[in-house]
C-alpha cells in the first residue's frame, strides 16, 4: 500500500491510498487488458521512470492487486489479483466519462491500440447483446487484439483469439469510427455477424452523433 494516506474514515479516502498516485490508474488499465512484463509497461506508459514503475508495482503488489507471473517463454511480468479486477467497473465508468465529458484528444498525445479494448469494453451494453456470441479478432501493423461477447459479458486480450468467428485487418476507431459510413476494411466472416458485434455498445458522441472515437 502507498505510503501516503488522507487519514480520513471514508471508503473513497481509504481506496485512494492505495490506488490514487500518480500513474496507478494507468497502470491498471494495462493490465486490466492483459498481463504485462516490467518493460511492455514501461514502454506504454511513457514519461514514467523505471524507478516510479517499479515502486507502484511494489505498492500494488503489497495491496493485493496485482501478482507476478509467468509470462510467454518464461519472462516474468505482473497480472490483476482477483481483488484487483474488482476495480474494472470502477476503471470502466472513468472511461465512459471520459469518452463523454473529457478533454478533447490533442495532437501529439501518446497512443496504443490496445487501450481502445478496453474503451470498447466501457461502452459494452449486455441489454443489447442478447444471445450474442462472437469473437472479432482486429490486426494492424502495430496492434493484434480481440473481444469476445458471450452470455452477455465482454472479454478482451491481446495477440491472436482462439477461434475468432470475425477477423478486421484495422484497428478499433477503425472500425467504429463512423458507423453510418464504415471505412472501407477487409473484414474475414460474416457482415451480419460483426453487425451483431457492433449493435451491442453505445456509441454516441457529445454532439448526438454516432460515434465516440
Amino acid at each position: 500500500m502507498s505510503k501516503r494516506s488522507y487519514k480520513q474514515n471514508c471508503a473513497l479516502a481509504r481506496a485512494n491510498d492505495v490506488i490514487g498516485e500518480r500513474w496507478t490508474m494507468l497502470l491498471l488499465r494495462d493490465l486490466l487488458i492483459s498481463p504485462r512484463r516490467f518493460n511492455e509497461l514501461l514502454e506504454s506508459l511513457k514519461g514514467m521512470g523505471t524507478n516510479l514503475l517499479a515502486s507502484r508495482l511494489k505498492d500494488l503488489e503489497a495491496a493485493d492487486i496485482i501478482e507476478r507471473c509467468e509470462g510467454d517463454g518464461g519472462a516474468g511480468g505482473y497480472a490483476m489479483t482477483e481483488r484487483g479486477r474488482a476495480l474494472e467497473p470502477a476503471v470502466l465508468a472513468l472511461i465512459r466519462w471520459g469518452l463523454s465529458y473529457g478533454p478533447e484528444n490533442k495532437a501529439g498525445d501518446h497512443h496504443r491500440d490496445d487501450w481502445d479494448l478496453l474503451a470498447l469494453k466501457s461502452l459494452f451494453r449486455p441489454d443489447r447483446a442478447g444471445d450474442l456470441s462472437v469473437c472479432v479478432q482486429f490486426r494492424a501493423p502495430e496492434f493484434e487484439g480481440w473481444a469476445r461477447v458471450e452470455e452477455q459479458q465482454m472479454s478482451v486480450g491481446v495477440g491472436t483469439a482462439q477461434q475468432a468467428d470475425i477477423g478486421i485487418d484495422g484497428t478499433i476507431p477503425n472500425l467504429f469510427v463512423d458507423a453510418e459510413n464504415p471505412p472501407d476494411l477487409l473484414v474475414h466472416g460474416e457482415a451480419s455477424v460483426l453487425q451483431g458485434f457492433m449493435s451491442a455498445f453505445a456509441l454516441r458522441h457529445r454532439s448526438g452523433h454516432l460515434l465516440v472515437w
